[in-house]
């Protein structure tokens, strides 16, 4: 890990807390460059921000080349900054420059800076790193990535903190749903309850990272399953509204079925009796509710298109397996009861 005493050398680093320069620190590097050679081209994309630790470099952009020391005043800022380069850095003297993941830092500096993100009740620092290890574990998930930046930054800047005791229901099977959670702190465990409600079924334990209770938002249903503290939880949570409009709309991508070609698999998220009475040919079937537990048999390197009868449960499971890494897309407006058995 890079050692964060480097950080209070460099506008904006400096202005971090102690914890989050940590927790950057993680996520950053140094790399060493001899003389003549490039440290990052004009134009590419930027997902760090880099800055001189030693050395002497050359920028270069369409107008001048500039040279830079790292003992120059203008050193105590990003080289080229921007989501692209707009220079290209070469080195001309030995260098030393520091990369550190440019999402990560705009996250921290919104939420420092809005007063949206406060630790409470944390007596050491080393528990305030581990609380921290959320984000970074939220936003190296695979959904993020097809999140656009700017909306990363107002997701973190709407949440709001919550705490569950070991023990709590944080949401329960067959309510409504209105949040959207991340859990900061803790363990929880998502259960099927029977519809009697005599028993229930473990289909996952959740831990540090993990976000839960999309299925309900996405779709518009109740809830398909309850969620319980096993241990004391701090969790953030996002409105049902703000979920919509910066997680849900990036993330759901809509096909025609007409359009359908060989290198797609349908996936049928309805329940096995509804398959059994009719599907398209071809489909697979995986309940929605179970969809958490059982989406690990899915082929990682396969196209899905997702349907149900309506594209509401169809919606939640292509959010579920969006986040999990897989190309998932949208039946639109899912594919009517009358279709499928006639396709049967």
């Amino acid at each position: 890990m890079v050692n964060i005493s480097l950080f209070g050398r460099f506008v904006p680093l400096q202005s971090l807390v102690p914890s989050d320069r940590t927790q950057l620190a993680k996520q950053s590097s140094l790399v060493n460059y001899q003389p003549g050679q490039v440290v990052f081209s004009r134009g590419e994309l930027a997902r760090t921000q880099a800055f001189l630790i030693e050395g002497e470099i050359e920028l270069q952009d369409e107008r001048e080349a500039v040279r830079l020391r790292a003992t120059d005043p203008e050193a105590r800022y990003a080289l080229a900054p921007g989501p692209r380069r707009s220079a290209t850095a070469l080195c001309l003297k030995a260098a030393q420059v520091l990369f550190v993941d440019r999402e990560l830092l705009d996250v921290m500096l919104t939420w420092s800076q809005t007063g949206g993100v406060q630790v409470r009740d944390l007596d050491t620092e080393a528990e305030f790193d581990e609380h921290q290890d959320w984000m970074t574990a939220l936003l190296q998930s695979k959904a993020f990535l097809r999140i656009p930046a700017g909306n990363i930054a107002q997701i973190f800047g709407n949440m709001e903190s919550v705490t569950f005791e070991a023990g709590s229901i944080i949401l329960k099977q067959g309510d409504p749903g209105d949040y959207y959670y991340v859990i900061t702190d803790g363990r929880a465990q998502v259960v099927l309850e029977d519809p009697n409600g005599n028993s229930e079924e473990e289909l996952a334990q959740l831990g540090v990272g993990r976000a839960f209770g999309e299925e309900a938002l996405v779709s518009g249903e109740p809830r398909n399953a309850s969620v319980r503290a096993l241990t004391r939880c701090s969790l953030m949570r996002l409105s049902s509204t703000a979920f919509a409009r910066l997680l849900k709309a990036p993330l759901l991508r809509e096909v025609q079925l007409g359009d359908i070609h060989a290198g797609v698999k349908l996936l049928d998220v309805r329940l096995p009796s509804e398959f059994e009475r009719g599907h398209w040919p071809g489909a697979i079937n995986i309940p929605l509710a179970r969809l958490r537990q059982l989406a690990k048999t899915l082929d990682p390197t396969q196209e899905y298109w997702v349907y149900c009868d309506t594209g509401r449960r169809s919606a939640s499971a292509v959010f579920l397996l969006t986040e999990r890494g897989f190309d998932a897309q949208l039946v639109r407006g899912g594919i009517g009861v009358a279709q499928l058995t006639e396709a049967a």
